[in-house]
């Protein structure tokens, strides 16, 4: 797709774009710039490039043009970067509030998805990956989850909600959360990532946020890691109970962006405009 946008862009401007000149590369990430982040303008780089190795062709991306013009571009959009809107446990009593008496199937499974999603912190792959073999229902009733061979406990309000939906859809084998259709027939598929984002959407319409706090799939993540920074865990501690595998990405999601790139930077290597 990136480098059909530039093969677009390159015959809109009759300018041959194999090979490419490193002026024409330029124009277009300055063309780009206008609507785009630095992360992909970044990935256009990449693309063009190795388009042109592969061929055997110079890179016009190894210019130091291009160099100049990627430091420029990192310098005005060092902090473009943006957080998905925090889905935070305020959000979630709300939403249990709202829907404790319905008997609606949807309902039911959607207040199960935030309880769960966000006290664990699930990835929405993590998420869509749950199956009844993933948990371990105790006397007590509370729930465990068995995710990346990590075992999450689940709080009394989750382990409930969650066990509801069991109990509605009747469910006893495969996924435990799976897409409804229009006349609320649970199908045998699991929830794919639109579907996911679709619901964490509808939290933010119940909740009748304004356009700006509108939440996706990662919004439980960042909100629940914002909650226990506020509670006072640290980003390691912080790290370790989202399962991230380094501190950057909770770092940036408590604000902590000086943290976060230095982190960032331990895992890239310098690209040639950063030299």
């Amino acid at each position: 797709n990136d480098w059909n946008n530039f093969v677009a862009f390159c015959l809109d401007n009759k300018v041959s774009c194999l090979p490419a000149t490193s002026d024409t590369v330029h124009r277009y990430i300055d063309y780009m710039s206008r609507s785009r982040k630095l992360s992909s303008l970044k990935r256009y780089i990449v693309t063009i490039s190795l388009v042109h190795r592969c061929h055997r062709l110079t890179d016009p991306c190894a210019h130091t043009e291009i160099r100049l013009e990627m430091k420029k571009q990192q310098l005005e959009k060092h902090d473009d970067y943006q957080n998905a809107s925090a889905f935070r446990d305020e959000h979630l009593q709300r939403l249990l509030d709202s829907f404790e008496l319905s008997t609606k199937v949807k309902d039911i499974r959607d207040v199960a998805i935030w309880a769960v999603a966000f006290e664990a912190m699930l990835k929405r792959s993590e998420l869509a990956a749950l199956s009844i073999e993933s948990i371990e229902v105790h006397a007590n009733g509370l729930v465990d989850l068995l995710v990346s061979d990590r075992t999450i406990a689940l709080s009394s309000v989750s382990s409930k909600a969650l066990q509801r939906w069991l109990v509605v859809s009747m469910i006893c084998d495969g996924f435990i959360f799976r897409r409804i259709d229009r006349h609320s027939n649970i199908g045998d598929q699991p929830l794919d990532h639109s579907s996911i984002y679709r619901v964490f959407r509808r939290a933010s319409d119940e909740l009748n946020l304004p356009a700006s706090t509108l939440f996706s799939g990662q919004s439980p993540r960042v909100g629940a890691a914002k909650d226990l920074a506020d509670s006072g865990l640290s980003i390691s501690e912080i790290q370790d109970q989202g399962r991230w595998k380094s501190p950057a990405m909770p770092a940036q999601y408590i604000g902590n962006t000086d943290r976060h790139d230095k982190e960032i930077s331990k895992y890239i290597k310098p690209k040639p405009w950063e030299k």
